[in-house]
């Protein structure tokens, strides 16, 4: 990309050749920091040449080269619906999908926060799946194919690495429908603690999702427990990085004129905030939050977003009952969410982005009207702090169908049938129709199955996976129905205490978890 500073192009003669492939567009892989880290992890190693891939770029953006040129496929999955997109990539570069017919040539691999949580539904697809942080795993793969002699003897070296599972020695073994039993060893997952790396903005593009930014990471894991939540699952404990790690990163970040975009779970959770806004007010920098932690908007950051000129924020209730909002984890008072938005607006905030979600296990048609009451409620608020200003700006309410997730506490329940999520999102529309300055947009319930059949899954959705990456998005429904599995197994139905779920072969509790200690 002629745009691009920071990109690496090495000779790859003579060196481990990775491409590092992100299965969906550069414009949204380019803005995911997973990406940059390992670009720059990979890169750093003498040993290593690493090119990237993205779904619009079957070439490698570094050097032209094809898949098949490559050591190592490394795939960076964040989303579910992107195995598909995994899957699609390996039949347009005529790489045999399935591990068992390549044989390591080439080694294919993929990481990432949804390979974390459940990776069984294209374990086939895959040599070598990596669970958890993989800043250190250059060093242990290039060590490997240095000194291994054969395929197998590459598994071999890798096969106590923390994170590393080699889906062809660890593996399900089924009666009937059911997963009896794991057999093969059990991976542990990798922990990087204290982190003295943070991501940030390796390769500076304005092509990206976030193109007027340099992302920075602040913190890794969430304090919180929210039990629909994934990122406290993978990514626990709570590790905020020190100041003075970070500081650096916010000098490189000045010099290339952009905002920061500060990444974390919960930005004012960081025990040095008011420090890290120091710093960044000191340099004359601005922000761009990422989403904000209602209950946790302090004067100091309140200060900072006005100070940076920020327009919008994103803050996510959830529900709008406060009832239910305690059951699933997240105990915020109603009183405390419209007190944070009187704040924001006071402080310039002009844009607010609500995210709620229907489906929650003990959900009633009572806590549908809530979050229509909430949102008339967050209006009023807003209205009466903007009064005066040149002009009113608008609450954009977002509304998905929640996912049960592997590793969370919520990983048995059912989920809502996707006839009841659409009935239940348009009743807060309907409700909302009439109300000025309030948007309502929605991801349909149809593409919420769909991810609750690939997040929930075993390895035999992968067929289905393969039927799909054949054909356009608009034609997933339809194979869908056409599978002789029934999708609802996957998606909708309750898991008893006792059944061995797909992804339960390892655990996310840090306790149990390979750490990485610096």
């Amino acid at each position: 990309m002629s745009d691009e500073t920071g990109s690496v192009r090495k000779d790859p003669g003579g060196k481990l050749n990775i491409a590092l492939v992100y299965p969906n567009t550069y414009w949204v892989g380019m803005s995911n920091l997973g990406v940059h880290a390992m670009y720059r992890a990979f890169n750093d190693h003498p040993g290593i040449c690493c090119e990237r891939f993205f779904l619009d770029h079957e070439k490698s953006i570094e050097s032209g080269r094809s898949l098949q040129d490559f050591h190592i496929v490394a795939f960076s999955v964040s989303y579910e619906l992107d195995w598909i997109y995994l899957v699609q990539i390996l039949q347009k570069s005529r790489i045999p999908v399935r591990a068992a017919e390549r044989r390591g040539a080439p080694v294919v691999m993929a990481g990432g926060s949804a390979m974390t949580m459940n990776p069984e539904p294209v374990a086939d697809a895959l040599d070598i799946c990596f669970l958890g942080e993989g800043e250190h795993l250059a060093e242990r793969l290039s060590n490997a194919f240095e000194a291994g002699t054969d395929y197998e003897g590459v598994l071999d070296r890798l096969q106590e690495v923390p994170g590393i599972y080699l889906p062809s020695r660890t593996f399900p073994v089924h009666r009937g429908d059911a997963i009896e039993e794991f057999a093969g060893p059990g991976p542990v997952l990798s922990v990087i603690d204290p982190i003295i790396d943070p991501g940030y903005t390796t390769v500076v593009t304005k092509d990206t999702v976030f193109g007027d930014m340099f992302l920075i990471e602040t913190a890794r894991g969430c304090p919180y427990r929210c039990r629909f939540c994934t990122a406290r699952e993978i990514y626990s404990p709570f590790r905020p990085v020190a100041i003075e790690y970070l500081t650096g990163l916010l000098d490189r970040a000045q010099a290339t004129g952009k905002k920061i975009g500060l990444v974390s779970t919960s930005l004012n959770n960081h025990p040095e905030a008011i420090r890290l806004f120091q710093e960044i007010d000191r340099r004359g920098l601005k922000i761009a939050p990422p989403s904000l932690r209602l209950g946790m908007i302090s004067p100091e950051l309140l200060d900072l977003l006005r100070d940076s000129r920020v327009g919008g924020v994103t803050l996510a209730p959830e529900t709008g009952s406060e009832g239910l909002r305690t059951a699933i984890g997240k105990g915020i008072p109603t009183d405390t969410i419209l007190e944070d938005v009187h704040a924001l607006v006071s402080h310039g905030i002009r844009d607010l982005k609500l995210y709620f979600m229907v489906g929650l296990p003990g959900e009633e048609s009572t806590d549908i009207d809530d979050i229509v009451d909430l949102v008339k409620r967050v209006r009023q608020s807003f209205i009466h702090v903007s009064k005066g200003n040149r002009r009113i700006g608008t609450i954009s309410v977002s509304i998905n169908t929640m996912v049960p997730k592997p590793h969370t506490a919520y990983e048995r329940s059912a989920m809502v049938t996707v006839a009841e999520a659409r009935a239940r999102i348009k009743k807060i529309a309907r409700a909302l129709k009439g109300q000025s300055n309030v948007t309502v947009g929605f991801e349909g319930p149809k593409w919420a199955y769909l991810q609750a059949i690939l997040s929930r899954g075993d390895r035999r959705v992968l067929e289905v996976i393969e039927e799909m990456a054949q054909t356009e998005s608009d034609s997933w429904q339809e194979i869908l129905k056409q599978w002789p599995r029934n999708p609802d197994y996957y998606a909708l139905r309750h898991r008893s205490a006792d059944e061995i779920l797909p992804w339960s072969f390892y655990t996310t509790c840090a306790r149990e978890a390979g750490r990485i200690i610096r």
